[in-house]
């Protein structure tokens, strides 16, 4: 093989290798946009799915959302119980605050020249809102089980922050380094 034969191969395999290279960056774009889409849509989504649902009919309004709790529960509690329920509403309030920042840390990684601190804070951001989503199944649970045959044990907006949550440490796992910059 002389030198113009073998330098054209070699300039071939590298315009292949810079092709492929290319391919799977969009294909990792592709993917985590795909992650964000559906994390952004699990978290937004949350917040008007049922947080509570009544399992037998009660009246006409038989579920419960996440910020009909932070401003519900605050008021509901006359008499004894009434330091009890504004603290539930805090803690209702709280989750719903760290579910509105996973959002943005979320939706941050889609910005121009992301560095390691957005990708750090999404991840951290994740992991907070899985451990309280933890707690907001607990939460859940506890409720089934005081009103046995009136709670449903199964919360459609706990199951979507917990996807939600799963998206965003998925999302700042797979945000690529290189395709921003």
């Amino acid at each position: 093989m002389d030198e113009d034969t073998a330098e054209n191969n070699v300039k071939e395999l590298r315009s292949q290798v810079y092709a492929l290279r290319n391919q799977v960056t969009r294909l990792e774009i592709a993917v985590f946009r795909a992650v964000v889409a559906i994390g952004a849509t699990a978290l937004v989504l949350g917040y008007f799915v049922p947080f509570l649902t009544a399992t037998e009919k009660a009246g006409e309004d038989d579920s419960i959302g996440l910020l009909a709790a932070v401003f519900g529960l605050g008021g509901s509690g006359d008499g004894p119980f009434s330091e009890e329920a504004a603290m539930a509403a805090i803690v209702v309030g709280v989750f719903a605050l760290a579910i509105l920042v996973a959002l943005i840390a979320l939706l941050r990684l889609f910005g121009n020249q992301v560095g390691s601190r957005p990708v750090r804070f999404a991840r951290v951001c994740g992991i907070i809102l899985l451990v309280a989503c933890g707690f907001g199944w607990l939460l859940v649970f506890a409720l089934a089980g005081h009103f046995a045959g009136r709670v449903s044990a199964f919360s459609p907006a706990t199951l979507s922050f917990t996807i939600g949550g799963a998206a965003t440490l998925l999302a700042a796992a797979l945000h690529p380094t290189d395709w921003r910059i």
